[in-house]
């Protein structure tokens, strides 16, 4: 696959969602902004009426069967996700260009782990016309993320005031893992983003045993609480937890996040 045929996969989704195409502004190109639009439950499709909970912000014809089978807004966004893509970095920049040249007021995301986002990466992104960098930071400890990835996190942690400074919209994400990575740790990097800018957007998504950590529980509920309180107290004004299936066990609880402003 060429940086062409990606160009091609944009103007086929744009074709194909031309009529409910939502429009974000570029401010909004993150996957945090997305459940501020939509939930994802279906409700209104599969039982004919809204939860109780939708944002109420789109129309039943804005709403499209999405790639992982969840209902939800098509928007004029390209998001390269999965793996860490960085490693590539020439590929994903003449992509955007290809993406940019459509002239269909597409904007683009990029996620990752961040350690192929050098200053010349970064400034090749930046001019490449990518918009949005969504950022895995997996642990503020260094032997934690040692451990969890064989690297050092010392750049990952200067990454976000770098991103900021070039321009890119940011969004960051870290998952709570029970004995790794927990309150402590999600304080300190919501600390070290609100220093940065206070509204950066800042997902705590609950962990997921697989691989060699499947004997790591996830999360429990009141823990998944305590961590987005901490985010809060250090400044942040954007916080979401994520993966709500792993440890929130009956709708009092759901509701409660809600209440909060945690989903």
């Amino acid at each position: 696959m060429a940086p062409e045929d990606i160009g091609k996969i944009a103007k086929e989704y744009v074709e194909r969602n031309r009529g409910n195409l939502y429009k974000e502004p570029r401010d909004h190109v993150s996957s945090w902004h997305a459940h501020e639009l939509c939930l994802g439950c279906g409700s209104c499709i599969s039982l004919g009426r809204r939860s109780k909970y939708c944002p109420g912000r789109l129309r039943l014809d804005q709403l499209t069967l999405l790639d992982d089978l969840t209902w939800g807004p098509a928007r004029n966004i390209v998001s390269f996700t999965g793996g860490d893509l960085a490693c590539q970095p020439e590929f994903y920049a003449e992509s955007a260009k290809e993406i940019k040249s459509l002239g269909e007021d597409l904007w683009v995301l990029f996620e990752t782990n961040g350690h192929g986002l050098t200053p010349e990466n970064l400034d090749l992104f930046r001019d490449a016309g990518i918009d949005s960098l969504w950022l895995d930071i997996k642990a503020y400890d260094d032997k934690v993320h040692r451990n969890l990835t064989g690297a050092s996190n010392e750049w990952i942690l200067k990454l976000p005031a770098e991103i900021i400074e070039r321009g890119f919209v940011l969004e960051v994400s870290s998952v709570y893992i029970p004995g790794w990575v927990e309150t402590d740790q999600i304080r300190k990097i919501a600390e070290l983003l609100a220093q940065v800018h206070p509204e950066i957007l800042y997902a705590i998504i609950a962990f997921l045993p697989e691989h060699k950590l499947k004997h790591v529980p996830p999360p429990n509920f009141q823990q998944m609480v305590e961590a987005f309180e901490a985010a809060k107290d250090a400044g942040l004004k954007n916080v979401k937890v994520g993966n709500l299936g792993r440890f929130v066990k009956n709708m009092e609880e759901y509701e409660i996040l809600f209440n909060i402003g945690a989903i």
